[in-house]
């Protein structure tokens, strides 16, 4: 039974050290719980100015995790998507250069009870909270959310990465949905595959386009 346990911590200890030394899924995980308080409220109305559906603001928290906080910022209810509880966010990091880069990808579930909807009344305010990386790397961190074909971007943050999960993979074709093409016979281009798993505007309407086509080719 300890020979067990020790397995499955090796296992853990392995897998955590994964996170933080490449680029990786993202896990955030939606807060039901959640009470916006009036300080973070306003927060939003002194720091965002631009008239978007959606403002995201995100701060650095002493467990460990990143807070983005998302608000309605329309006179109407709205709805927001969640898979699993995620929403649909990933982490971006500055390079040496100062540009923006993915540290993260997004990778869809591959059962339909997976997918729903959280509503936001007016002004409302949800918050999700992220995984805190380390590293030797010193930079700015920032979230992109996409909703509906639209992408939204939070402030910057202090953080620190492995200059390692800047560098992209060189493959993307094992995640779910680019999985599927295996069955085609026929690989994802990954100019298309970054458009998905890096939540860009109509990347998944373009993977389906691309699928259909490939179908319709083989048989």
């Amino acid at each position: 039974m300890k020979f067990k346990i020790g397995i499955l911590l090796l296992l853990l200890c392995h897998f955590l050290n994964a996170q933080q030394s490449e680029m990786s899924v993202n896990q955030n995980h939606y807060n039901s719980d959640f009470i916006a308080n009036a300080e973070l409220s306003k927060q939003f109305e002194t720091k965002l100015k631009p008239k978007k559906v959606f403002k995201l603001i995100a701060l650095s928290n002493p467990d460990e995790k990143i807070s983005v906080y998302i608000q309605n910022n329309t006179s109407d209810t709205i709805s927001i998507s969640h898979q699993n509880h995620k929403i649909h966010i990933l982490q971006e990091a500055m390079d040496e250069k100062g540009i923006w880069k993915p540290i993260e990808y997004w990778e869809s579930s591959d059962c339909g009870n997976s997918f729903d909807e959280i509503k936001i009344e007016p002004n409302g305010i949800i918050e999700t909270k992220s995984t805190k990386y380390n590293g030797d790397f010193k930079t700015k961190i920032r979230f992109k959310l996409s909703e509906n074909n639209k992408v939204y971007y939070s402030n910057a943050i202090e953080g620190n990465i492995n200059l390692s999960k800047l560098i992209m993979l060189a493959d993307f074709s094992f995640t779910w949905p680019l999985e599927i093409m295996k069955n085609v016979g026929k690989k994802t281009p990954m100019e298309l595959q970054k458009k998905v798993v890096f939540l860009e505007p109509n990347g998944m309407e373009e993977f389906n386009q691309f699928l259909e086509n490939s179908l319709r080719k083989k048989n």
